[in-house]
C-alpha cells in the first residue's frame, strides 16, 4: 500500500511584541523610534489581514531605520516563508539571530524551512535549539515529529506527537501522525484509536477513514476497511488513494468484480498510478483476463521501469502462458529491485 501521508502546514505567525529600547533619550533618536514602532503595529496589522507583500514594505522601512532590531527581522522572514522568498527569509531569521541568539522562534522557523526543504537533519537541529529556548509550542514538537517519521525513528516521532497532544489536547494532525507511526510500529489498536480520535475532531477528514481503513486491513477486518474507505470517497470523491486501498481490500475478499471497479476508478482519476496498474492487472489475472493483465503490467512498467512488482506479476503471468525464459527474466529484474518474492520463484526453475 502507498506510504502514509504526513501533515505540513504553516503555523508561523506568533506575533513578536514590540520592545525596542534606546538608552538615549535625543530627540533625534526617539523620533525615530517612533516611526520604527509604527512601521512594525502596520506590518503586524498586515499580516493579520493576510496582506504580505504590504508587511514586507512597512518591515523594510523598519529595517532601515534600525538596522539592530530582530523581532523586525524575524517577522519579515516569516512574511517572506508565505510570499515564497526562501532564501530571504533564511537570511532574516539568521540575522535575527546574530541580534539574539536565544530566539527560540527563529529556530523553529529556520526548522519548518528545513523540513519543507527536505534537509531534515538541518531541520531536526533547528527545532530542538528552537526547544532549547523555551520555543516549546504544540507545533515545534508536532514538526519535530514529522522529522522522525520521514527518518524512520517511529518511536522518537511517537513520544514527539504524544508531547503536542499533552499541550493542546485536541491537536488533529498529532492524533492522525501518531496514529501512523503505531501502525508502521504494528500497534494496530493504538492507531485505530489514535485514527478514530481525529476523526472525532474531524468528522470530515478523508485521508484519517482511509488510514483507519489500513488499519483494519492488517488486522484482517475487510469489512471495517471497506466501510472505512467508502467514507473517504463520500467524503472526497476524487481520492484515489481510497478507492485503490479500498480495491485492496475487496481483492483480499474474493470481490474480484468490485475490486476492478475501484481500480479502475482510481486509474480514471489518476491514470499513472502504478499500483493501481499492478492491483487491476492483478484482479484481471485473477479472473483469467490474461491478455489485458499484460497491457496493464506492460504499462506500469513503462511508466517506471523501476517498479520490481509489475515485474514479479508480469512474470507470473508469462509462467501461466507457458513462456518461461520471459517468467524467468522478468523474475531476475524483480529481485534485482529487491522484490524477495521473485528469488523464490526463480530458485523454482534453476
Amino acid at each position: 500500500m502507498k506510504k502514509l501521508t504526513i501533515f505540513i502546514f504553516l503555523a508561523l505567525f506568533f506575533i513578536s511584541a514590540y520592545t525596542q529600547t534606546t538608552e538615549t533619550s535625543s530627540d533625534a533618536v526617539y523620533e525615530n523610534d517612533i516611526k520604527v514602532k509604527k512601521l512594525y503595529n502596520q506590518a503586524l496589522q498586515s499580516i493579520k489581514a493576510e496582506n504580505y507583500a504590504q508587511a514586507q514594505t512597512y518591515l523594510n522601512q523598519a529595517i532601515e531605520l534600525n538596522a539592530g532590531f530582530g523581532n523586525a527581522y524575524l517577522e519579515r522572514g516569516k512574511v517572506q516563508l508565505q510570499l515564497d522568498q526562501q532564501d530571504a527569509a533564511l537570511l532574516d531569521f539568521n540575522n535575527c539571530l546574530q541580534l539574539n541568539n536565544k530566539e527560540g522562534e527563529a529556530y523553529y522557523c529556520k526548522g519548518y524551512l528545513s523540513l519543507v526543504q527536505h534537509k531534515y537533519d538541518d531541520a531536526m537541529q533547528n527545532f530542538n535549539d528552537a526547544i532549547t529556548n523555551n520555543f516549546t509550542l504544540p507545533i515545534t514538537y508536532y514538526y519535530r515529529g514529522v522529522v522522525n517519521m520521514v527518518r524512520e525513528n517511529y518511536s522518537s516521532a511517537n513520544l514527539d506527537f504524544t508531547y503536542a497532544i499533552d499541550k493542546r489536547s485536541n491537536f488533529v494532525y498529532a492524533y492522525h501522525d501518531r496514529g501512523g507511526c503505531k501502525l508502521k510500529m504494528k500497534d494496530f489498536k493504538g492507531a485505530q484509536a489514535d485514527y478514530e480520535k481525529a476523526i472525532q475532531l474531524q468528522p470530515k477528514f478523508a485521508l484519517a477513514y482511509n488510514n483507519l481503513g489500513m488499519v483494519k486491513a492488517e488486522q484482517g477486518d475487510f469489512a471495517g476497511a471497506i466501510e472505512a474507505y467508502t467514507k473517504a470517497i463520500e467524503l472526497n470523491p476524487d481520492f484515489f488513494l481510497a478507492y485503490n486501498n479500498r480495491g485492496q481490500a475487496y481483492f483480499l475478499s474474493d470481490n474480484r468484480k468490485n475490486a476492478i471497479d475501484d481500480f479502475s476508478k482510481a486509474l480514471s482519476l489518476r491514470p499513472d498510478y502504478l499500483s493501481a496498474l499492478n492491483n487491476l492487472g492483478a484482479s484481471q489475472v485473477e479472473e483469467k483476463d490474461y491478455k489485458t493483465a499484460l497491457i496493464n503490467f506492460n504499462k506500469a512498467i513503462e511508466l517506471n521501469s523501476q517498479y520490481g512488482t509489475a515485474y514479479l506479476n508480469r512474470g507470473s503471468l508469462k509462467e501461466s502462458s507457458g513462456d518461461l525464459q520471459g517468467a524467468y527474466t522478468d523474475w531476475k529484474t524483480a529481485s534485482q529491485l529487491g522484490v524477495k518474492a521473485a528469488l523464490e520463484y526463480m530458485n523454482e526453475y534453476k
